[in-house]
């Protein structure tokens, strides 16, 4: 039952760790196929005119539509284009939490010895 505890605890922090650290933030560029050419991302999230969004994976651009390796969109129709960046924000609130999370089970485990001992040398 131990060992699994600790799986466990140790995946959700990468979760966390996975979500926090990152967020999508607008691309600031003349367009958005000069900007996959130039930066080749991993993945983008493109907002088109319909207000969907969808995610592409290793785009590129082929004629005037990006290309993901499901999908394709149209450039026409691209809104906005989103790529992963680093957040430190959201970092710093990750670890501000899980700090906050160590102090009160570090406490909790005091306060149960403690409690346990009723003043005798344990």
């Amino acid at each position: 039952m131990t060992r699994y505890c600790s799986r466990v605890v140790l995946l959700f922090f990468l979760v966390l760790h996975l979500t926090a650290c990152a967020a999508w933030q607008p691309v600031v560029a003349p367009s958005p196929a000069q900007f996959i050419e130039a930066e080749q991302p991993d993945r983008v999230r493109v907002t088109t005119q319909g207000e969907s969004q969808v995610e592409l994976e290793n785009p590129s651009v082929e004629g005037d539509e990006v290309v993901g390796n499901t999908r394709s969109v149209p450039l026409g129709e691209i809104l906005m284009l989103e790529v992963r960046e680093f957040s430190m924000d959201r970092t710093m609130l990750l670890l501000g939490g899980v700090t906050a999370g160590v102090l009160v089970v570090v406490v909790a485990v005091v306060a149960a010895t403690i409690t346990t001992c009723d003043g005798s040398i344990c």
